[in-house]
């Protein structure tokens, strides 16, 4: 079996997303994975946060010591895991204009056949945070690729108070944060990263260009 290559892509402004993106990485590499964790670019003025707290402070200095994401490591990757925090339901901003910037990938259909998860937090337990993980899950399904959840044979599933899903990896702080990331949020999300290890080491990529097979099914730009 093969050496399985997995890229974690996480946007994190306080760090409970990048904690949830470290506890992939470990889990991923748990499984004998090459493993790359990436950044996306936040670019200021930033409405959803306070720029002046302790906690933001502390995370952007780890965060932006991260490498920033391309497509080269998502071409590089087996496995794909991202995730971003929780707005209005949605996938954040910068992840978003991140998965735009794929898109010479999906014309050549580079990813096709790659496994890919998604993680996210939130403040409240029903601030989005399963249609955040869904969301997240269609640029896969565009790009043609397998997806990934956790299984509820993951015990961290059954106990977890707060977040955490089949959809995906989540983490439930409280609109200040002062919940942090528990235990049963960071075994999930491990076992999301070692899932995505154990698949990708199995399942062979299927490289196809999109725009080959549009030709043959005679579209052009044009038209």
């Amino acid at each position: 079996m093969k050496t399985a290559k997995v890229t974690v892509v996480v946007d994190s402004r306080y760090g409970t997303t990048l904690a949830l993106a470290q506890a992939i990485v470990r889990g991923a590499q748990s499984e004998g994975a090459d493993v790359r964790l990436r950044r996306v670019s936040i670019e200021a003025p930033e409405f959803s946060v306070d720029t002046g707290r302790a906690d933001f402070i502390a995370a952007q200095q780890e965060y932006q010591n991260l490498t920033r994401a391309s497509n080269d490591d998502l071409a590089w990757a087996d496995g794909i895991i991202w995730g971003s925090p929780t707005r209005y339901g949605l996938m954040s901003t910068p992840l978003r204009a991140f998965i735009d910037e794929a898109a010479p990938l999906w014309r050549a259909g580079a990813l096709i056949g790659k496994v890919g998860a998604v993680f996210t937090s939130t403040g409240g337990m029903h601030s989005g945070n399963e249609m955040t993980l869904m969301s997240l899950l269609l640029p896969f399904l565009q790009h043609g690729m397998v997806v990934c959840g956790v299984p509820h044979s993951e015990s961290a599933l059954i106990r977890t108070r707060k977040g955490g899903s089949p959809y995906g990896a989540s983490a439930v702080t409280g609109f200040d944060g002062t919940l942090g990331v528990d235990e049963n949020e960071l075994q999930i999300a491990a076992t999301l990263g070692a899932r995505v290890a154990r698949l990708a080491a199995q399942i062979e990529a299927e490289p196809a260009s999109v725009d080959v097979a549009a030709a043959a099914a005679g579209w052009s730009p044009e038209l």
